[in-house]
């Protein structure tokens, strides 16, 4: 009897194990297909990476070749070139201006005019100037020292008023303004060597009265 009952013991314990086997086996089996769908997924995963990468390289290689459509296309007057002054000019004149010229103070009479056949700057607008200053010594003091240079504008409008502005120094000027006002020309700009704004009709009023 207890050896029939040890019998039935180790039949029953057979047939668990068995069956633990056969779950297990099926478990993985069922597992299996999930792998591959994740393989799958990491593949087309990556394959996005690249075209999103490649379609970026496109964009900014586009954005380059794209030239800034905000940015400023000023007229300009002159020459550039590495030894010119840049001088950004905006007229406040009041009126269109159709000649420009300039000359350095000692010198008597003004070259001719600066600005291209039938180009005009309207009022309010911004243009760029080029000016290449001569390669002539300043004037010497008594003790020896070079005074520095100064210039004149030369700037006649569509009615063809010729309007003057003396007393300029084009190392501390980056952008100005033409103005005229009470019957004078001057120039309002910040001085690139103090950061002061500095306006010239003062002493344009003065050389006026003399």
């Amino acid at each position: 009897m207890k050896r029939a009952f040890i019998t039935g013991l180790l039949v029953i314990g057979t047939a668990c194990m068995i069956l633990a086997c056969g779950k297990k086996e099926k478990e993985t089996n069922e597992q299996k297909p999930e792998t591959e769908l994740s393989d799958g997924g990491t593949e087309e995963t990556d394959q996005e990476e690249a075209e999103d990468q490649e379609n970026a390289g496109e964009a900014d290689a586009q954005a380059e070749e794209t030239p800034d459509e905000g940015a400023e296309n000023y007229q300009i007057i002159g020459t550039e070139s590495p030894e010119a002054h840049k001088v950004l000019l905006t007229n406040r004149t009041g009126e269109a201006v159709t000649g420009f010229t300039v000359k350095a103070s000692t010198d008597a009479e003004f070259p001719e005019n600066l600005m291209a056949s039938g180009m005009k700057v309207e009022n309010d607008e911004t243009v760029c100037l080029y000016y290449t200053v001569p390669e002539t010594g300043g004037a010497e003091t008594g003790s020896g020292k070079m005074l520095r240079t100064t210039y004149e504008f030369s700037v006649t409008n569509e009615g063809g008023r010729e309007i003057r502005i003396s007393g300029l120094i084009f190392d501390d000027i980056q952008q100005a303004e033409l103005c005229f006002e009470d019957e004078v020309g001057f120039i309002k700009y910040v001085s690139v060597e103090s950061g002061e704004e500095i306006s010239t009709k003062e002493m344009a009023l003065s050389l006026q009265v003399q």
